[in-house]
């Protein structure tokens, strides 16, 4: 799933204002930080990932990661060292962002 025009755009708005929830350094991309990430992704709905200096994962290998994990989460940007990604959560009462999204 690919989102673009005016709700790619409200997203990238929300995410200016998070700070990131997960930071991946040197030991790189593991199955208990995948579980995290999701956890993460299904009660916030849209996360910040920093990845620090001595990472070995770029970018883009780590939206690769994500969508083959999970195939519902969608990447919104990147910048440098910021990746943010959404999904919808799976939770009702976790529904603020993509109500938001819905009516737009």
């Amino acid at each position: 799933m690919i989102i673009k025009g005016k709700k790619n755009s409200f997203l990238r708005g929300k995410a200016q204002t998070i700070k990131p929830l997960i930071q991946i350094g040197h030991e790189g991309l593991s199955d208990n930080l995948l579980d995290q990430i999701e956890l993460q992704v299904n009660k916030n709905e849209l996360i910040k990932i920093s990845l620090l200096q001595n990472t070995m994962v770029d970018a883009n290998g780590l939206i690769d990661a994500l969508t083959e994990f999970d195939d519902q989460i969608v990447p919104v940007q990147t910048i440098g060292s910021k990746v943010v990604i959404y999904k919808k959560a799976p939770k009702i009462k976790n529904r603020k962002i993509s109500l938001e999204l819905e009516k737009i």
